[in-house]
């Protein structure tokens, strides 16, 4: 979901998110982006829970990132101690907007239907 067409909730979120402030969106259930820091680094994470997923999603989702190795440079994928998939990417003050680094993470999960953002 774009973050800028989100509505009051994804204004908020993204208000949250450029501040610095713990910041939360669910865009389906057992789906949502949140602000977390890799060190001293900020980034918007994807976070997919385990009854979230797919079967197979988390070897596709790796299989994609290093078949595509450039197109999805920067994106960073784990398991987070619940079982979640999550894919990270940094959030640069003069790279990409948010709405375009969660149109890259949905693009590598394979959710490109919950990318209001995303041209059609």
């Amino acid at each position: 979901m774009g973050l800028h067409s989100a509505g009051s909730r994804g204004q908020g979120f993204l208000e949250d998110l450029v501040s610095g402030r713990a910041a939360y969106h669910s865009l389906h259930p057992g789906i949502g982006l949140y602000r977390l820091n890799a060190g001293p680094q900020p980034g918007l994470a994807l976070q997919i829970a385990p009854e979230a997923l797919q079967a197979g999603q988390l070897e596709r989702v790796l299989e994609r990132r290093f078949e595509h190795a450039t197109v999805f440079d920067g994106c960073f994928v784990f398991l987070d101690a619940n079982g979640s998939l999550v894919i990270w990417h940094a959030l640069a003050p003069n790279g990409r907007s948010p709405d375009d680094i969660l149109s890259r993470l949905l693009s590598l999960a394979r959710l490109e239907t919950l990318d209001v953002h995303r041209a059609p």
